[in-house]
């Protein structure tokens, strides 16, 4: 298997965390320490980069995968206390998106995916918060779709932006929670499809990271 380098200046922080689940995926597999040993070396990899750089959206990635991992019992620690920062930071970090903006729907969608997560983990003492953090930026997003002035803002990159909310809101019918919000934000979305404010390009898939951290979780 070809293996990223960790040196490599080229190395994004996507790609340090798709191939941490990578390796740990070949660890269960082939019950080979070498593989662990360097999935966890890729994931403190990541976890530098966001100490560097406290970037919300990363700290959101980072996030998501130790639930992932800790789902799959690969990390035996409750991630309450390994994520108590996160969700700090990520509620802070949230709180401070104002304006509609396609990096704005991003990096909800990102935080989004990190608290329902948090929420499936029958094992956290902060499931509730999580839940009104998912009925929250529900909520948000459907309000930067509300008006005319604020689709034109927005402006959704892509069909694939579209497909990946649509993906994440299935996840959280499945809690059957959220109904009302859901709906409506389903309703915007597709509106904007129907009067063609999003974009279609011919290459463009959806994000290796969620995909391969999905697939990981289930």
């Amino acid at each position: 298997m070809n293996r990223l380098n960790m040196n490599d200046a080229d190395c994004s922080f996507d790609d340090l965390l798709c191939q941490s689940l990578s390796l740990f995926h070949q660890f269960r597999l082939y019950d080979d320490r070498m593989e662990e040993d360097n999935a966890f070396k890729f994931l403190r990899e990541a976890e530098k980069v966001v100490a560097d750089n406290k970037d919300g959206v990363c700290v959101a990635k980072l996030g998501c995968v130790i639930e992932c991992l800790a789902h799959r019992f690969y990390i035996n620690d409750n991630t309450d206390g390994i994520l108590e920062e996160v969700d700090t930071f990520l509620i802070k970090f949230w709180k401070g998106i104002k304006q509609p903006s396609s990096e704005a729907f991003i990096a909800s969608l990102w935080v989004g995916e990190y608290f329902l997560l948090r929420l499936k983990n029958p094992e956290s003492r902060f499931r509730s918060r999580s839940k009104k953090m998912v009925s929250k930026i529900l909520s948000f997003m459907a309000d930067m779709l509300r008006k005319p002035e604020k689709q034109k803002a927005l402006t959704l990159s892509s069909v694939v932006v579209l497909e990946e909310t649509v993906d994440w809101i299935k996840e959280i019918c499945d809690m059957h929670i959220c109904e009302k919000q859901i709906v409506v934000l389903l309703e915007r979305l597709y509106h904007l499809q129907e009067i063609g404010m999003l974009q279609q390009e011919e290459d463009e898939t959806k994000n290796t990271l969620r995909q391969q951290m999905w697939d990981f979780y289930y």
